[in-house]
């Protein structure tokens, strides 16, 4: 079935634009000019999604969607507000709103949560008109896929970012790909950790300082912001930033200028804002240390990216990539790693996620005297978790290594398309899906998930 969004915007030119920006995607576009119109029209019609402005004509956007989720709670919603109105965004999200977005709506932060929203529901998507790029990202799995999409519709927008993963998962990998994926690439990006620097230095780091702002300050200095310019300025930590800093940095983006301490004169903001934290924010917000209307001018566009234990596909291409990086950077002939090892590695539910993996591998060539990693190099947790989950010695002819490689080997030549593995392996989508679930190659939320992934 093809996939429908509904726009519901009284103003016929903006909602052409979007009918045509969506039509190019590949999506079947309804239309409304009121809510009235809307709910007359979801009498007749599934879509899969609605688009709705918040002001319109008679009926509000609001009680549209209020309606909507009475109605019909399972159809997605995304509202439009104009800009700076962040409380009716907010009053959005509570009445069940998916997410929302600001005018003049961006192509594509729009492209990019229609196609977030859809994908994390189950839903399927038209195929993308190019193929994303890289971005010096490793992995094959759907994760990485949808990750690699959204940063390549996103870049070029100058909506922020809140990236969310845990510790380890590469977010200022993530931040730069963004950075350098956009027309900003030629600008700085200025990485911040929130976490790392004492609460009285916070606010001169960011905003800087003239001479004689407070005792020791000799001279003047630019902030994070500042020096940041027309680039990228990457919060990291964000969620450890001190409740007074939140107030004045949540300032500085609805204003869109600040000022260095000890001085009255306003600084244009010219960068763009992406943030990361580990911390659940939402969970935050209701402690009392994270505000929320901070919260919501971050998150424009959020980015999650899994723990490394719930993307086991990427493990072979990350390991094969790391090995050939240290044994460049140390200057040693590549070392390879023995099947035994690499099913212990694959089986192991790595806590401290890529950059744990990327240690213990540069471990492993840094001791190891021999010509491929095997399992005897690999740490007692990993050996030990290895052998009570398989009970069987190591085998030179390991069926079930080669039978995940080959299946790895089908899905990365077709992009992760699980239909489309399948027919080069000889079996069903059924079948498939079955075996990547024994490999621990398919999340469990998406077992019963029919739209999974692209067909």
């Amino acid at each position: 079935m093809d996939t429908q969004i509904l726009i519901v915007e009284d103003e016929r030119n903006l909602r052409r634009v979007l009918a045509a920006i969506l039509g190019a995607e590949g999506f079947v576009v309804l239309e409304a000019e009121s809510g009235e119109e809307a709910l007359e029209l979801l009498q007749q019609q599934s879509p899969t999604l609605i688009l709705t402005d918040q002001r319109l004509p008679g009926m509000p956007g609001m009680e549209l969607l209020r309606r909507v989720k009475t109605l019909y709670p399972l159809i997605p919603v995304i509202v439009s507000t104009a800009y700076g109105e962040i409380e009716q965004a907010v009053e959005a999200i509570k009445e069940g709103a998916e997410h929302y977005l600001t005018k003049p709506v961006d192509e594509g932060e729009l492209l990019a949560l229609i196609r977030q929203i859809l994908e994390r529901g189950g839903r399927s998507v038209p195929p993308l008109r190019q193929a994303p790029k890289r971005h010096g990202l490793i992995g094959v799995s759907r994760a990485i896929a949808q990750l690699l999409e959204t940063i390549d519709l996103v870049a070029p927008a100058p909506s922020n970012v809140l990236i969310s993963g845990e510790s380890g998962t590469g977010k200022e990998l993530v931040a730069r790909a963004l950075h350098y994926a956009s027309a900003r690439a030629n600008e700085p990006f200025v990485a911040f950790n929130c976490g790392a620097i004492p609460l009285e230095l916070v606010e001169s780091e960011i905003f800087g300082y003239e001479r004689g702002a407070f005792t020791g300050a000799v001279r003047s200095q630019a902030g994070k912001l500042e020096t940041a310019a027309g680039g990228t300025l990457f919060l990291d930590e964000v969620g450890d930033m001190p409740l007074p800093m939140q107030v004045k940095l949540l300032r500085a983006l609805q204003e869109r200028e600040f000022t260095r301490l000890g001085t009255h004169q306003p600084i244009r903001l010219q960068a763009r804002i992406v943030a990361a934290t580990h911390v659940d924010l939402k969970q935050a917000i209701q402690e009392g240390r994270f505000r929320e209307d901070l919260y919501y001018r971050l998150n424009v566009i959020p980015l999650h990216i899994p723990p490394l234990r719930e993307r086991r596909a990427d493990i072979t291409p990350l390991v094969n990539h790391f090995l050939e990086k240290i044994c460049h950077e140390i200057g040693r002939p590549r070392i390879e790693i023995d099947s035994d090892a690499l099913s212990a590695l694959e089986s192991y539910s790595w806590p401290g996620n890529i950059r744990q993996l990327e240690n213990l591998l540069e471990r492993c060539v840094v001791l190891t005297r021999q010509n491929s990693i095997g399992r005897r190099d690999l740490p007692a947790e990993i050996r030990e978790q290895e052998s009570n989950s398989e009970g069987n010695p190591s085998s030179p002819f390991d069926l079930p290594a080669i039978e995940r490689q080959t299946v790895l080997s089908a899905l990365e030549k077709t992009r992760f398309n699980q239909s489309q593995a399948a027919v080069l392996l000889g079996i069903s989508r059924k079948q498939l899906r079955t075996k990547m679930k024994n490999m621990g190659l398919l999340a469990d939320q998406a077992d019963e998930e029919e739209g999974f992934d692209r067909d």
